[in-house]
C-alpha cells in the first residue's frame, strides 16, 4: 500500500468515495470526522461521491442541531452539484426510504413539470406496492400535494386502497387540492368503505376534506349522510359542512 492509500487520499475517485463513505456514515465518532468527508466529497464531484453523500441521509446522530447542520450541508452540495447529481438522486429516491431531503433537493435542481413529471411516475411505481415503511409513501404524497398537474390524482388513486391510514389521508389530501372532480366519487366511495370498516380515523380526515372541497355528494346523498361523523353534515344543496 503506498502512503497515499496509507492517508486515504489515493486511489481512484471511486476508491477514494468508498473510503470517505465509511468516515461519513461513523454514527458515533467526533462529528469532525464525518463533516471532513463530507467536504473531501464534494469536492471529487463524482457520481460515486454523490452516492456516497446521499447515503448520510440514511443515519441520525446526536445531537439533532448536528445532524441537521451535516444533512443541509449535504443538499448544499448536490445543489451545486446540479446534473451530475440528478440521476444519483433519482436512483435514490427510487430504491431508497429515507427521500425527505432528496426529494427537497429534486425540487430545488429541476423545474416544476418536471418535478411533477417524476413524481407522478414514482407515484405509479409504487402506488400498489407493498411497503413496510409507509412513511416512504406519506413523503412522496406530500411533496405531490405541493403540485397541481392532471395528471397527479389518477397517479395516487391506487394509494386510497394502501393498508396504513396515514397513506390513504394524504392521498386524500393530495386528490382535494387537484383541479377537476377526477377525486370526487373516489373519495366519497373511501369515506362509505371507512364507515363499513369502522375506520373513525380515515371517516373523520375524508369528511374534513370533502367539507373544504367544492364538491357536493350528489347521487350518495343518503349514504353520505348515514357515514358522516358526528360534526358534520349536509346542507341543502348536497354539500359536507362542519356543524356550528
Amino acid at each position: 500500500m503506498g502512503l497515499f492509500d496509507m492517508l486515504g487520499i489515493g486511489g481512484t475517485p471511486e476508491q477514494r468515495a468508498g473510503r470517505l463513505q465509511k468516515k461519513l456514515l461513523e454514527k458515533f465518532g467526533p462529528p469532525e470526522n464525518r463533516q471532513g468527508a463530507i467536504e473531501e466529497l464534494g469536492k471529487l464531484r463524482s457520481e460515486a461521491a454523490i452516492d456516497a453523500l446521499l447515503l448520510r441521509y440514511t443515519i441520525r446522530v446526536d445531537p439533532g442541531i448536528t445532524d441537521d447542520e451535516e444533512k443541509q450541508r449535504v443538499h448544499a452540495i448536490l445543489l451545486d452539484s446540479t446534473d451530475l447529481a440528478l440521476q444519483p438522486i433519482k436512483k435514490f429516491i427510487l430504491t431508497r426510504d429515507e427521500i425527505a431531503w432528496p426529494l427537497k433537493a429534486l425540487a430545488d435542481l429541476l423545474p416544476e413539470p418536471e418535478v411533477v413529471q417524476f413524481l407522478v411516475e414514482l407515484a405509479r411505481k409504487v402506488g400498489s406496492e407493498y411497503s413496510r415503511v409507509p412513511e416512504k409513501k406519506v413523503l412522496i404524497l406530500h411533496a405531490l400535494g405541493e403540485h397541481k398537474s392532471p395528471d397527479i390524482a389518477p397517479a395516487v388513486l391506487p394509494f386510497l386502497e394502501d393498508m396504513d391510514d396515514e397513506v390513504q389521508i394524504a392521498t386524500a389530501q393530495v386528490i382535494v387540492r387537484q383541479e377537476g372532480d377526477v377525486g370526487r366519487e373516489p373519495l366519497i366511495q373511501h369515506l362509505l368503505k371507512a364507515q363499513e370498516s369502522s375506520n373513525a380515523r380515515v371517516r373523520e380526515a375524508l369528511a374534513g376534506l370533502l367539507a373544504d372541497s367544492t364538491w357536493d355528494v350528489k347521487g350518495y346523498t343518503p349514504k353520505v349522510e348515514a357515514a358522516l361523523p358526528d360534526a358534520y353534515k349536509l346542507d341543502s344543496k348536497g354539500h359536507v359542512i362542519r356543524k356550528n
